[in-house]
C-alpha cells in the first residue's frame, strides 16, 4: 500500500505526467515584448526579436555555378571565339554574340547574351578557339538571378536562436546588428545544512556543492543568464528571506533542495507565503518525482529536487522548454526522444525513467546507447561523460540489442 502511494502521489498531491507538467508551465509563461540591438558577432545563441531579410535581390546579377565557358545554347556544337575571362569580381563583361564565348570562374557574372556554362573539362582550347564536348542545354550550370530571393525576403525569422550558421546569413544580408530578446534573468539558490563549496575539502558529513555549479552551466546552455547564486541553509526564515530577495530581481527562480518530505524540506511552506502559485509539486517520473513548479505573475520558481541525477534531468526536462520560452524562442516542447540501439541492459519500475546515458554511431550506422553506471539519483559520477538520457516506459525491461529511445544533451 505504502508503494502504491509513493507511485502515484507526493505530499498528498497526485503525480502528474511530465508532458502535462510542462504543458502547465508553458501555459503560463509569456515571451518578451521587447527586443534589444546588439552587434551581429555577439548574436550567437540569442534569440531573434526581428527578422531578418535580403537587403537586395541575390544573386543581383547571373553567375556561374563552377568553372568553365559562357555561351549561348542555340549556337550548338559550332567552334566558338574566344572573347575573354570574367572572373568573380569582374565588373565589366562583354556582350555575348553568335559564334562567341567567354570564360568565366566559379561566382563569375554570367555575360548577356549568354544562356548556359559549359564546365572546363567538357571542351577544348586551340589558339583562340573554343570547342565543346557536349550538346550545351539553356540554364545549365547558371546561378540565375534573384533564385536565392527578391529584396525584402525573409532569411532568419523572430523566434530563432541564432547558430553560426545563421550568422553566416545574417552577414549576407548585411546585417551589422540584429534585434535581439533579453536573456531570461536565473537566480539559482542550492539549499542543505550538509552542504559545503565545491571547492573545499568537505567533512565526513558535509557533500559538496557541484550542483549549483552544473545548474548554472546549464542554464547558461540554454540561454539564461545566471544574475545570482549562492547556497542557503536549511532555515525556513533564511530561505524565505533568499527567495524574496531572488524573486526581486529575477524571471527564473530555481532551488536545489527542499521540495521532498524531510523535516527540513521547508521550500514548499516558502514559496506559497511569499504568494507564487504552485502548478505542479510531483511528478510521475524518475528520477526527479519531487520537482516543484510555480508563478508568480512572470516570475518563475522551479523547485529541483537535491540529488544531483534528479536534478539534471528535471533541468534538461523542464528548464530548457521554460528558458526557451521565456527567451522568446518559437516552439518550445519537451525535447524530441531520437532513436537508438541499447548496448548495455537496463529497466524501469512503476514510473517513466530518464538513465544518464553515453550515445555514439555505431559501425552499422545505428546510435548505440550505454547506460552509465550508477547507484542511484545521488551519484554524481554517473554524470561524467553523459551525452544522453535513455528514456524508458514503466514497467520496461530492455535487454543488449533492443531498439530504445533516448534524448541527445547539448
Amino acid at each position: 500500500m505504502t508503494s502504491d502511494i509513493c507511485e502515484s502521489q507526493h505530499r498528498g498531491n497526485p503525480l502528474v505526467s511530465c508532458e502535462s507538467a510542462l504543458s502547465q508551465l508553458l501555459m503560463r509563461a509569456t515571451p518578451p515584448r521587447s527586443a534589444e540591438p546588439i552587434p551581429l558577432l555577439a548574436s550567437l545563441g540569442r534569440v531573434l526579436g526581428k527578422a531578418i531579410s535580403l537587403d537586395r535581390m541575390e544573386p543581383p546579377l547571373p553567375r556561374s555555378a563552377m568553372d568553365g565557358f559562357a555561351l549561348r545554347s542555340e549556337d550548338q556544337e559550332i567552334p566558338r571565339e574566344l572573347l575573354s575571362t570574367v572572373y568573380a569580381g569582374t565588373a565589366e563583361v562583354p556582350m555575348i554574340g553568335v559564334g562567341q564565348a567567354v570564360a568565366v570562374m566559379t561566382g563569375g557574372t554570367v555575360p548577356p547574351g549568354a544562356d548556359t556554362v559549359v564546365p572546363v573539362e567538357c571542351t577544348e582550347v586551340h589558339e583562340g578557339t573554343l570547342f565543346v564536348q557536349e550538346m550545351p542545354l539553356a540554364g545549365r550550370h547558371i546561378r540565375q538571378a534573384g533564385e536565392m530571393g527578391m529584396e525584402g525576403k525573409e532569411i532568419l525569422h523572430a523566434g530563432q536562436r541564432m547558430t553560426s550558421a545563421d550568422i553566416t546569413a545574417a552577414a549576407g544580408c548585411g546585417a551589422k546588428e540584429v534585434q535581439v530578446f533579453p536573456k531570461p534573468r536565473v537566480v539559482i539558490l542550492s539549499t542543505g545544512d550538509e552542504v559545503v563549496p565545491w571547492d573545499t575539502i568537505p567533512e565526513l558529513h558535509e557533500v559538496r556543492d557541484s550542483n549549483r555549479v552544473g545548474v548554472a552551466l546549464q542554464v547558461e546552455s540554454f540561454g539564461g543568464f545566471v544574475v545570482e547564486q549562492t547556497h542557503v541553509l536549511d532555515d525556513p526564515e533564511a530561505l524565505e528571506s533568499s527567495v524574496a530577495d531572488a524573486l526581486a530581481i529575477g524571471d527564473l527562480v530555481i532551488t536545489i533542495g527542499g521540495v521532498s518530505m524531510g523535516q527540513k524540506d521547508h521550500l514548499p511552506e516558502v514559496f506559497a507565503s511569499l504568494h507564487v502559485e504552485k502548478l505542479f509539486h510531483g511528478v510521475s517520473v524518475q528520477p526527479g518525482k519531487p520537482v516543484w513548479a510555480g508563478c508568480r505573475n512572470q516570475q518563475f520558481v522551479l523547485g529541483l529536487p537535491g540529488n544531483p541525477i534528479s536534478s539534471f534531468v528535471m533541468l534538461e526536462i523542464f528548464g530548457r522548454p521554460l528558458l526557451n520560452q521565456l527567451s522568446g524562442q518559437h516552439s518550445p516542447k519537451l525535447p524530441q526522444p531520437q532513436a537508438g540501439v541499447l548496448l548495455t541492459p537496463a529497466s524501469s519500475r512503476k514510473r517513466p525513467r530518464y538513465l544518464p546515458a553515453t550515445s555514439s554511431v555505431q559501425e552499422d550506422g545505428l546510435i548505440g546507447v550505454r547506460v552509465c553506471e550508477e547507484s542511484g539519483s545521488g551519484d554524481w559520477s554517473a554524470l561524467a561523460g553523459a551525452n544522453a538520457l535513455l528514456l524508458l516506459p514503466p514497467r520496461a525491461e530492455r535487454h543488449v540489442g533492443d531498439a530504445i529511445t533516448y534524448l541527445p544533451l547539448g
